[in-house]
């Protein structure tokens, strides 16, 4: 076999290598790493819509509601809510002042004989004991009490479900799912520019091997660019590595002196074997 078939063999055998454990490893891990933050990130973007749309929802619904039953003139019926909550307001508030005993409630106004101070005038009339009749038939028939829970709920919701939403929004941030996934999508593009490099049997010897080289240097450049976006790699500054050369020169130098005497760390630093180089002559 001719020496140029055991280095196109090398060759081939290298970029086999190259291909399985640096190629295809990193693309596997990118790949499987990408689907798994899109996983994640479409998971939390759903629930912080579904919060979003929450918050909408029951501030809406609550608004509405109380329009609609709570509040005078409303269009639901007429008021009725509204009267009703002002007479129990009006029972409680003389209960606190201790014209109504505890037990009592809006059918005892309706024995109540209120005048107008200083005089005999009373001011319930037949009207207002019919009015207070309506009143009291229509607390055992009418839902204000289940709407106005509804509403407290609806209230509380609102204020509730914009914080659940935003503590979501920040764990997004933090991770920087979408980001990564981003980086990852565009590394494995780049890498099927690398991958197309790569070279092809009826290549000639020479072809073949800048072929290989350019496909593994362009391999590796991407995978340096996809780490660049995290930070750059650490380096050792020049100055530091010569100052830690010099000083393991000198500690091989106190080591191999230690019985002669006093060592002077500041002299110059000598190379190992130097100093037992015998004198020519």
């Amino acid at each position: 076999m001719a020496p140029s078939d055991f280095d196109r063999d090398h060759m081939r055998a290298v970029g086999k290598i190259f291909q399985r454990f640096a190629l295809e490893d990193q693309r596997s891990y990118w790949q499987r790493t990408s689907d798994k933050y899109r996983k994640a990130a479409g998971q939390v973007n759903v629930i912080v819509a579904v919060f979003a749309f929450l918050t909408g929802f029951s501030a809406a619904l609550a608004g509405l509601l109380v329009s609609a039953y709570l509040v005078d003139g409303s269009f639901a019926n007429q008021g009725q809510c509204a009267d009703l909550q002002g007479s129990q307001n009006l029972v409680r508030s003389l209960k606190s002042l201790g014209v109504l005993q505890e037990g009592q409630d809006l059918e005892t106004l309706e024995s109540l004989d209120v005048t107008i101070e200083g005089s005999e005038t009373q001011l319930d009339d037949a009207a207002v004991e019919a009015r207070l009749a309506g009143l009291v038939e229509m607390q055992g028939t009418t839902n204000c009490d289940f709407i106005q829970s509804v509403v407290n709920i609806l209230m509380i919701m609102a204020v509730v479900t914009p914080a659940i939403g935003g503590a979501f929004t920040t764990l997004a941030s933090l991770y920087q799912w979408d980001r990564t996934v981003s980086i990852y999508n565009g590394a494995l593009e780049n890498l099927e520019v690398a991958d197309s490099q790569s070279p092809l049997e009826g290549m000639d010897d020479l072809t073949y091997k800048a072929a290989l080289r350019a496909y593994i240097e362009n391999t590796l450049r991407v995978m340096s660019e996809e780490t660049a976006q995290w930070g750059q790699s650490v380096r050792t500054p020049p100055k530091l590595e010569a100052f830690v050369q010099e000083e393991l020169l000198k500690a091989q130098r106190a080591t191999k002196r230690s019985n002669t005497g006093p060592i002077n760390m500041n002299a110059d630093t000598e190379e190992p074997g130097e100093a037992d180089t015998p004198p020519r002559g």
